[in-house]
């Protein structure tokens, strides 16, 4: 019996579990930010060290158990942020574990593929496309940050709303439904108001990311704003993932999409969207939801390192257990 450590890490949260290669939870443990694009070594050091300890507290027999820590993590591509990351890693890992250090985008492959070759599309503040052959051929696209692309992103779609909300203000577009719930988001009567809210906000980036909200709601009361921005968005990722596609993917093949962040939430409105969109393109490419959470794709990326597949009977037990939250004891 293998015992794996999966971690997914984040600029906001780090959350690990320790899992057996049956797919039985024993720890599961939640700490803060490990990536090191959005917070300093020391703090990151510190995250980790925690996050451990708290593993070993859950599962105390275990814990020395472990042979692999499949680490997920976010701003791991670049090669500094991975040599530190490693270092760090190694001083505090179990003593006969072994550690594989990946960007965050596979574990959300993961938990739509459960293993298997694939794309990845993450949406949530920021946007990135992420893929993998069967060969195990890697490629990503997009991910450049707020400033510079994010399209599609719940910050792009908060953004766009913003931006209809102050053209209504000035005059320049008649009210509608959006602009009306954006200044009641924001609790404010008069652009000015809604301006200063924005930039003396300690996190803009995510303040205006949760305005995407207001979208969603206007869409389902068939807004016209709201529903060109979804549009826009959706085609956006569109053209991402079949860019991508092309790029990865030499012959024609069947191919999952997993969707995974808070834009896709509410799987009602972006998922057939793009469905729609892709298969303009190619039949090839086919939508699906996560069915577990990105830590969940981690686990899965431990035990492929063991064995060539994931059986279906730990699939089932994983998923089971990190949903009801469910552990195993020992």
């Amino acid at each position: 019996m293998d015992y794996i450590i999966g971690i997914d890490g984040g600029g906001t949260t780090t959350r690990a579990i320790l899992v057996d290669s049956n797919g039985l939870l024993y720890a599961d443990v939640v700490v803060g930010p490990s990536n090191l694009n959005a917070v300093s070594e020391s703090m990151v050091q510190q995250e980790l060290r925690q996050l451990f300890s708290d593993l070993e507290k859950q599962a105390p027999q275990l814990f020395s158990k472990v042979t692999i820590v499949f680490c997920g993590i976010a701003g791991s591509s670049m090669e500094y942020n991975s040599r530190k990351l490693q270092e760090r890693l190694v001083e505090i890992i179990p003593p006969f574990a072994s550690v594989s250090l990946n960007i965050d985008a596979l574990n959300a492959l993961y938990s739509g593929t459960l293993g298997k070759p694939g794309i990845v599309q993450i949406a949530g503040t920021g946007t990135i496309t992420y893929g993998v052959t069967k060969e195990t051929n890697q490629a990503r696209l997009g991910g450049w940050g707020h400033l510079l692309g994010d399209e599609g992103s719940g910050y792009s779609i908060g953004q766009q709303a913003i931006i209809s909300a102050l053209k209504v203000y000035d005059g320049r577009e008649n009210p509608n439904i959006l602009s009306e719930n954006i200044f009641d988001f924001f609790h404010v009567k008069t652009g000015e108001e809604l301006i200063n809210n924005i930039y003396t906000a300690q996190s803009p980036r995510e303040l205006i990311a949760s305005a995407s909200k207001c979208v969603f709601f206007a869409y389902h009361r068939k807004d016209a704003n709201a529903k060109t921005i979804i549009k826009q968005a959706c085609q956006e990722i569109s053209n991402n993932i079949i860019a991508l596609y092309r790029k990865l993917y030499k012959e024609e093949s069947e191919m999952k999409v997993v969707l995974c962040g808070g834009v896709f939430n509410d799987s009602s409105v972006m998922p057939p969207l793009i469905q729609g969109n892709l298969k303009q393109q190619t039949d090839s490419l086919n939508i699906v939801l996560p069915k577990l959470p990105p830590v969940g794709g981690s686990a899965i990326g431990g035990i492929l390192t063991k064995e060539k597949q994931v059986n279906k009977r730990t699939i089932f037990n994983l998923t089971n257990n990190l949903r009801k939250g469910r552990y195993d004891t020992k």
